[in-house]
């Protein structure tokens, strides 16, 4: 019988469906809709394999970082954050693009250039990070999840 969720191999590592349903926890759906959750965690942990996989492709080392009183990131976390440091590359907001998203909210008198400037920051990362993620997904051979509609669920 095939089981209702597989396990998920990316470039030939299997990633065990049991971790996948770990961390559907993590990820919201309607209660009567497990499968989208099941899919969010698959999509992530594919992607955060493709990330090691790049990383050790790459050579890549970095010491986890302290993120407070008795936290820090974990090895793998760091590595994956070595890479993120040296391979996303959002454009840089200009000015001219800050005056211009202010003007068109201009009845809004929450909106200032500064609030402004850090949305279209994160729109960028978040453009750049989708690029990425889409580059190196393109480049793999996964099977057990379609990354595709995964992205849209």
């Amino acid at each position: 019988m095939k089981p209702l969720f597989p396990d998920v191999f990316v470039n030939g590592e299997k990633i065990p469906s049991a971790a996948i349903a770990a961390e559907a926890q993590n990820h919201k759906a309607p209660a009567d809709k497990p499968g989208l959750a099941w899919h969010a965690a698959a999509r992530a942990l594919v992607v955060r394999k493709l990330l090691l996989q790049e990383v050790l492709r790459k050579g890549l080392e970095a010491a986890p970082k302290s993120l407070g009183p008795d936290r820090a990131e974990t090895e793998e976390e760091a590595l994956i954050r070595a890479y993120l440091d040296t391979n996303l590359q959002p454009e840089m907001v200009t000015d001219d693009q800050v005056k211009a998203a202010v003007e068109r909210f201009a009845n809004n008198p929450d909106v200032t250039e500064n609030n402004m400037r850090d949305q279209l920051e994160k729109i960028e990362w978040t453009r750049a990070a989708n690029v990425l993620v889409n580059r190196l997904v393109d480049q793999a051979q996964i099977t057990g999840t379609d990354m595709h509609a995964a992205k849209a669920a």
